[in-house]
């Protein structure tokens, strides 16, 4: 009995040990990766804009394991500042006012306008040509497009950029169109054209219903349908704007991606996994919107997107819409950006059943990125350096007002500096690959030891069992 307690106790020493290892507390992780700040404007306080490249090796949520230090390794005081978000209204919305077009004259003439100008002082009216007060939307027998008034603009006002258009069907139809802008109904100029397009899926309805207007468009727009037949019953029509705040403020990072090979055995039997791209960020980026951009020709994609942080997570939906490139008398139109504001790091595009396949050597994503700023304070010895790249570092940034009293006084006499390309420390490497096959065979360790543990417990008991059973009797003589 006292060999059986002796075992148990040295039994579960040993697993206690070996459990406690995993939450014996050791500092944390060093930072993996380093990259040289060039300061170009020296200041007090430095600004530096962080490239993908810096969310692709931070190893933590919101930059958490980012440091700066300088030239002695000492730690020095930053912090990070988000870029302006986008207002709730980022674009002001007007209605414009949509009259049909008579039919071309045949024998090339100028194209009479529905509607003549009247200018009186400081006040434009608009009214059908005879003089009758002009009735929108009046739609004749057969129009050929649509002469679209975005209005009169105030001083200092925004042009709109995009047109978006509203229709009472056919359900499924797609159709291109000319588009020409003027400011007076006299002179006229060409300006791209595009795609407009209606869809029923199984993900549900694909529209594209926006028109890229020029950067300076003028008060009117006419629009030609390229194939009246196949051309939608336009009800309406919204000019869009940018808001005077978010013009104002930095649209975002445009970065562009090719497709990359989706992770092995993260498909599964993902039917989608067929006609998609996938697109490798590099790192978690605050997304807002998306595009594809075509290498040549004419091409039409409607599409849905889908998106995860890390390749082990299921693809979640994100959107669905239109992309395309139309080549036309030696121009080319290209489809808006579609917004999506997200985090993530990879992008799904799926193509639909009923459309062409997407290419992988024609097809590249363009996304804009709100990415952080980075302020620190210019103490300690250059040359500085950004290091990143540690799973459970503190987070170290401090707040920028602690950081900088009276923050928005002093933005404007901010420096300037930018990041050089990250190396990688192979020291920390090598023990963060070997702290990786200890965790791996921590768990291993422990479950051979109490098999075996519980093994030996067995024997004793069966051993103990053995020796304590009673003899027979004696036979009877």
């Amino acid at each position: 009995m006292r060999r059986f307690e002796i075992v148990v106790r040295h039994l579960l020493a040993l697993v206690a040990i070996l459990a406690g290892a995993q939450a014996v507390a050791v500092e944390p992780t060093p930072q993996r990766y380093s990259a040289p700040i060039e300061i170009s404007q020296p200041a007090p306080f430095i600004q530096l804009s962080l490239p993908p490249a810096a969310y692709a090796r931070a190893m933590q949520p919101e930059l958490r394991d980012l440091r700066v230090v300088d030239a002695n390794s000492g730690r020095v005081p930053f912090a990070l500042i988000a870029p302006p978000a986008a207002p709730a209204a980022s674009e002001r919305l007007r209605e414009a006012t949509l009259y049909p077009l008579p039919p071309r004259p045949s024998d090339g003439s100028a194209w009479p306008s529905p509607v003549e100008v009247t200018v009186q002082g400081d006040r434009i009216s608009v009214r059908r040509q005879g003089g009758r007060a002009a009735e929108p939307n009046a739609v004749p027998a057969v129009s050929p497009g649509w002469l679209v008034d975005l209005g009169e603009m105030r001083p200092g006002e925004a042009a709109p950029r995009r047109l978006r258009l509203r229709w009472s069907g056919p359900a499924e139809f797609a159709t291109a169109y000319a588009l020409e802008t003027s400011d007076d109904l006299r002179g006229w100029r060409s300006a791209a054209g595009g795609q407009l397009m209606a869809l029923q899926s199984a993900s549900g309805v694909l529209t594209q219903p926006l028109v890229v207007l020029p950067d300076v468009p003028g008060r009117f727009l006419r629009l030609v349908w390229l194939d009246l037949a196949s051309a939608p019953a336009l009800t309406g029509a919204t000019a869009l704007a940018p808001a005077r705040e978010w013009a104002a403020a930095d649209a975002g990072s445009a970065l562009v991606f090719a497709p990359s090979a989706e992770p092995a055995g993260r498909t599964g039997s993902d039917a989608d996994a067929r006609r998609a791209l996938h697109f490798d960020l590099g790192g978690e980026l605050p997304v807002v919107d998306v595009d594809l951009r075509f290498a040549a020709g004419t091409r039409v994609a409607p599409v849905r997107l889908q998106g995860r942080s890390r390749a082990d997570e299921p693809w979640h939906e994100l959107g669905a819409g239109v992309f395309y490139r139309l080549e036309r008398g030696g121009a080319v139109a290209e489809s808006p950006a579609i917004a999506l504001p997200v985090h993530a790091r990879f992008i799904r595009v799926i193509a639909d059943e009923r459309a062409a396949a997407l290419d992988p050597a024609q097809t590249q994503l363009v996304i804009h990125a709100r990415l952080a700023l980075l302020v620190f304070a210019a103490s300690g010895s250059p040359p500085f350096r950004l290091l990143a790249g540690s799973p459970d570092a503190p987070t170290g940034a401090l707040l920028a007002a602690t950081l900088v009293p009276h923050l928005e006084e002093e933005r404007s006499r901010f420096g300037s500096a930018t990041i050089g390309a990250f190396s990688e420390d192979a020291d920390v490497t090598r023990a963060a690959e070997q702290d990786e096959r200890k965790a791996r065979l921590l768990p291993w360790l422990l479950w051979s030891v109490l098999v075996v543990g519980v093994a030996a417990l067995a024997a004793l008991v069966w051993r103990l069992a053995q020796g304590g059973a009673a003899p027979p009797p004696p036979p009877i003589a």
